[in-house]
């Protein structure tokens, strides 16, 4: 009965660990309806003032909470579309901290694009990103062409099309094996 036992034990611990190893991170917070809804209705609205280097360009803008580990997470997916778009596409974080929190995300995260600091939120409450990890394109025309509350790897996929389709060059393929399968937002700004 003991060996038994122990074979079952050695079993069920090999099974846990060929799912750990096979999962993906579960870092995030799943998105709502009500989430989705909302974030669907931004899009068509004139977009907030942008930096002079974003202007007639289509532009990605990628919100991020400080100290949030899902912004963290989320972060290597949003490097690799700006290495894939980023020559003909302009690219900004918008960060809940001041001046000296922004600089320290670029140079701990090696950021490629400007990372701008929002501490009052003004910018965050104007595209209603209630969350880190949701992302808004700006079409060149000054629209939100859409903002996603939330990325997964069927949200990368689209926006790259997407990015493609807008500055008419052909679709990069994009290495999202560490997204989530189902659109994951990040923690709340408070």
């Amino acid at each position: 009965m003991r060996k038994v036992a122990t074979i079952l034990l050695l079993v069920a611990a090999a099974a846990a660990f060929t799912a750990a190893i096979a999962t993906r991170s579960r870092i995030g917070h799943p998105v709502t309806a009500r989430m989705r809804a909302d974030a669907g209705a931004v899009a068509g609205r004139p977009a907030l003032s942008l930096p002079e280097a974003a202007r007639e360009r289509p532009t990605v803008l990628i919100f991020i909470k400080d100290g949030c580990p899902c912004s963290e997470a989320a972060d290597p997916c949003f490097r690799r579309l700006f290495t894939a778009y980023g020559d003909r596409v302009a690219f900004l974080g918008i960060i809940d901290g001041e001046s000296p929190e922004a600089a320290r995300w670029t140079r701990e995260h090696d950021t490629p694009y400007p990372v701008i600091a929002d501490p009052d939120l003004k910018v965050v409450n104007a595209y209603h990103a209630e969350r880190s990890a949701y992302v808004a394109l700006v079409t060149q025309q000054g629209t939100v062409d859409r903002l996603w509350p939330g990325y997964s790897a069927g949200m990368l996929r689209e926006l790259g099309a997407r990015l493609a389709s807008a500055v008419g060059v052909p679709e990069v393929r994009l290495d999202v094996g560490d997204a989530p399968d189902v659109l994951t937002s990040g923690c709340t700004f408070d």
